[in-house]
C-alpha cells in the first residue's frame, strides 16, 4: 500500500512539474505571436495569426486544463468556479478563432488548396459547434435534458472539445511552413515552434484525456446497468 501510494504521489508530482512547463511554453508562444503581430500592425494575415493562434493554443489550452487538479492557477478554485474559468476561457478564445477566421473567409484572394486551410476551416466550424456545446453542457435546458441525462452532455463535450482542439493545433502546425511564416519568421526557427507546439498539445490533453476515459468508463457502466433492467 505504501509503495502504491508512493508512485502515486510522483506521478502527481511529475504531473505538476510538466504543467508548470507547458504553461511558461503557452505563455511563450503567446508572447511571440503579440511580437510578430505588433510588427506587422496586426495587419491582415498577421490578424488571423494573433486571433486564431491566441484563441487555440493559448486560451483553448487552458480552458481545457481548468479542472486539472495540479494546475497551479485554478488549483485553489471550486469546482463551480473552474467550470465558469473553462466557460468564459472557452467564450473568449472561441471569439478570437472565429474572428481570424472570418477575416480569412472574407479575404477572396485566398484558396483553400492547403492542408492549414482546410484543417483550420474545420476547425473554426468546429469551434463554433463546440461553444454552442459547451453552453448547453453548462446550463443543461430541460429540453436538451429528456433526451440526454447530464453525464452524456459531459461526455459528448469532453470528446467534441478534445478533437477541435487537435483540429486546431493541427493547423497552428501545419501553418508553420505556410508563405507567412517563410516569409517573416527565420527559418531556423520554425522547428523549435512546431517543437514547442507539439509540446503544448501532449501536455494540455493529459488531464481531458484522463477525464474523458473516467467518463467513458461510467458512461459503458450505465449502459450495462440499463440492459440488466
Amino acid at each position: 500500500m505504501a509503495n502504491t501510494n508512493n508512485v502515486a504521489s510522483g506521478w502527481l508530482q511529475i504531473q505538476s512539474l510538466l504543467n508548470t512547463i507547458n504553461h511558461i511554453l503557452i505563455f511563450l508562444v503567446a508572447v511571440f505571436f503579440f511580437v510578430l503581430a505588433r510588427s506587422l500592425e496586426f495587419k491582415d494575415t498577421a490578424m488571423h495569426m494573433f486571433l486564431t493562434g491566441i484563441g487555440f493554443h493559448v486560451l483553448m489550452a487552458e480552458a481545457l486544463m481548468s479542472h486539472y487538479k495540479v494546475n497551479p492557477i485554478t488549483r485553489s478554485l471550486s469546482h463551480r468556479n473552474k467550470s465558469r474559468l473553462h466557460g468564459l476561457l472557452q467564450v473568449v478564445g472561441g471569439s478570437m478563432i472565429l474572428l481570424g477566421a472570418m477575416g480569412k473567409f472574407a479575404n477572396k484572394d485566398v484558396h483553400w488548396n492547403t492542408w492549414h486551410g482546410r484543417i483550420g476551416t474545420g476547425a473554426s466550424f468546429g469551434c463554433a459547434a463546440s461553444i454552442v456545446g459547451g453552453l448547453v453542457t453548462y446550463f443543461q435546458p430541460k429540453v436538451v435534458l429528456n433526451k440526454f441525462p447530464p453525464s452524456e452532455l459531459k461526455y459528448r463535450h469532453n470528446l467534441f472539445g478534445l478533437a477541435n482542439f487537435t483540429q486546431g493545433m493541427a493547423a497552428i502546425f501545419l501553418s508553420y511552413y505556410s508563405k507567412f511564416f517563410l516569409k517573416f519568421v527565420d527559418h531556423q526557427f520554425i522547428p523549435a515552434m512546431m517543437l514547442t507546439t507539439v509540446l503544448v498539445y501532449l501536455l494540455t490533453i493529459i488531464s481531458p484525456v484522463s477525464s474523458l476515459l473516467a467518463k467513458y468508463k461510467y458512461r459503458q457502466q450505465k449502459k450495462q446497468q440499463e440492459k440488466v433492467k
